[in-house]
């Protein structure tokens, strides 16, 4: 009896729930893993390793990728959290495995032709529940270390987005950072210089640190607004004199929104012959038009009067502006 079909015997007599897929894998890759037990037993994932939990098989594997040059990301499951008796079955995946999947558009846009990184890798790592003396436990059933891909090197494999963790203490500085109107690459640098690497060496890129600060700008959008107009309101209580309007579309979100300090109303009434409505410039952050009322005083110099944020560049959100600023 061969060493591959004593191990499929093994997990049988043991009652495991192994379907003719696991089996059929554990016959496969047994030889292999055999030789990688020989080599090194801590690193080299093998047929019937155990685990408490479903992430630390993850992690143990996770380790393993980086050292030979790859990521993993989690596939396929067999049963669902909270469903019977939850999931039974966890397939981890080489990064590049699969294909991608051209998803269609509802507005009917054309997605940008990006390329891929899939290729169809087979390379995977599969555990199975059990549970032996009412103890669960994850064991591995399935074992494939043969990439179709060249693997990547220990400078290089850090570049991967798994391998690029951003720590909470790293994420509210950079969030601190951010407020206080530093560029991204000085963020960089001075948290370099903090924790004392190399330039370029931190465990995180400049792609990461710009996602990180777009999702911030996502998750805040629609609570700014409501701040907004909370700071307007609170300012209006300070100061009588403090003129503010906004303006609810038909899905409860804020359309446009003006205001004026008492100081400019003032200066408004002073200089208020011509005024200039300049829309040069955009916050992009928001996607909104910043429309600023301008004059000049009795010395030539430039005077603020009100200013504006409008969700459209049309006639309709410019007749709101213009009444707004009567008010």
């Amino acid at each position: 009896m061969s060493e591959g079909t004593s191990l499929v015997l093994e997990s049988s007599e043991n009652g495991t729930d192994l379907s003719q897929e696991d089996i059929d894998t554990i016959e496969e890759t047994a030889e292999e893993t055999i030789l990688s037990r020989q080599t090194s037993v801590n690193l080299v994932p093998f047929i019937g390793q155990r685990f408490v939990s479903q992430e630390a098989a993850y992690e143990f594997y996770c380790s393993f990728a980086k050292q030979c040059g790859f990521s993993i990301r989690r596939h396929r499951t067999r049963g669902k959290d909270g469903v019977g008796r939850g999931v039974t079955r966890r397939d981890f995946t080489c990064h590049r495995g699969g294909y991608p999947q051209i998803k269609p558009s509802d507005d009917g846009k054309v997605q940008r032709n990006r390329k891929s990184s899939r290729c169809g890798c087979q390379a995977y790592m599969r555990i199975v529940k059990r549970a032996d003396f009412d103890v669960p436990e994850w064991r591995v059933t399935g074992f494939r270390n043969t990439h179709n891909h060249e693997l990547l090197k220990s400078n290089e494999v850090r570049l991967l987005p798994a391998y690029c963790p951003i720590s909470p203490d790293d994420k509210s500085r950079i969030c601190m950072f951010a407020k206080a109107g530093m560029s991204v690459r000085q963020m960089l640098r001075l948290m370099e210089l903090e924790k004392g690497v190399k330039l370029g060496c931190l465990p995180f890129t400049e792609i990461d640190v710009r996602n990180l600060l777009q999702s911030f700008r996502i998750v805040d959008r629609d609570n700014d607004a409501i701040d907004l107009i909370a700071m307007c309101k609170r300012l209006k209580d300070e100061n009588h004199n403090f003129k503010y309007e906004f303006k609810i579309d038909s899905n409860n979100r804020l359309e446009h929104i003006a205001w004026s300090y008492s100081s400019s109303i003032q200066s408004y009434e002073a200089f208020g012959d011509a005024v200039v409505f300049d829309t040069t410039y955009r916050v992009d952050a928001y996607d909104m038009l910043l429309g600023c009322w301008l004059g000049v005083d009795n010395h030539g110099m430039p005077c603020f009067f009100s200013c504006a944020l409008l969700r459209d560049e049309n006639i309709q959100s410019f007749s709101w502006a213009l009444k707004a600023r009567t008010l």
